[in-house]
């Protein structure tokens, strides 16, 4: 699976298949040990590798301030970086937090099969693992 980017889903996916893809994706990204989280690590990440916890956002409406500061949280006490794969868009207030805190987050269209980077760390990050697949 590394170095291809997922297939799109022409049907959309559910939110356990929005976290599949989202593992995908950070494998694309270049964590290729990431797994999806299980047991009581459910509770403070959604997918984590050796040097990242990731959130998928699957729901309608806009990423909160509230789960980018989550994030933050739960990374600084764990000490891995903190990404955040959005389905729809992240409201403005929550993308300058990302960038304080220096999170990353991924706009992902399961239907189109593409990831972009949301904010300039994700967008960094995205060029990063693309340059590598050419």
């Amino acid at each position: 699976m590394e170095g291809r980017a997922p297939k799109p889903k022409p049907w959309g996916v559910s939110d356990d298949e929005a976290i599949e893809l989202c593992r995908d994706w950070m494998i694309y990204l270049g964590a290729a040990d990431t797994v999806v989280a299980g047991g009581s690590s459910v509770q403070a990440c959604d997918l984590y590798s050796a040097g990242y916890l990731a959130w998928v956002e699957n729901k309608t409406g806009n990423v909160e301030i509230g789960l980018v500061e989550h994030a933050a949280a739960v990374a600084a006490v764990d000490g891995r970086r903190a990404l955040i794969f959005a389905r729809r868009g992240v409201i403005p207030a929550a993308r300058v937090r990302a960038d304080e805190f220096g999170i990353a987050i991924f706009g992902f269209d399961p239907q189109g099969g593409t990831l972009d980077g949301v904010n300039l760390l994700g967008r960094e990050l995205f060029a990063m693992a693309h340059a590598r697949q050419d």
